[in-house]
């Protein structure tokens, strides 16, 4: 199975996606796409098309209703503050999402500075 490809929304962190990429992920910005201030029906549309999972501050990505889970590659929404400790801690976190699941596609994964949490399709 080949490793997932990741869309940092806008709100993410610069260093969210460096410390994504030094774990050996592909991560690309939407900013990179041209894609700087776009609604998040364009951000959405963008991850499905890259067939990526999309990771995010973003807190409305996590609507399942908007978003449900049988409608995407996967989505990340990060429960994370500026201050360095909680950026430690989400980031201990995601790295244990990463290295623990293997399949995205279908997945709402809720992450904060204590667990993740996974929601699929049903």
């Amino acid at each position: 199975m080949s490793r997932p490809r990741f869309l940092a929304d806008e709100c993410t962190f610069a260093r969210t996606v460096q410390f994504m990429r030094g774990l050996g992920f592909h991560v690309e910005r939407i900013q990179d796409s041209g894609l700087r201030g776009a609604a998040d029906s364009v951000v959405f549309r963008k991850a499905q098309e890259a067939e990526s999972v999309l990771v995010t501050n973003d807190r409305g990505f996590g609507n399942t209703g908007t978003y449900p889970p049988s409608s995407h590659y996967g989505v990340i929404v990060l429960k994370i503050r500026a201050e360095p400790e909680s950026v430690r801690s989400v980031h201990r976190v995601l790295r244990e999402l990463l290295e623990s699941e293997v399949r995205f596609e279908g997945t709402l994964f809720i992450v904060d500075a204590n667990k993740y949490r996974r929601r699929k399709t049903a």
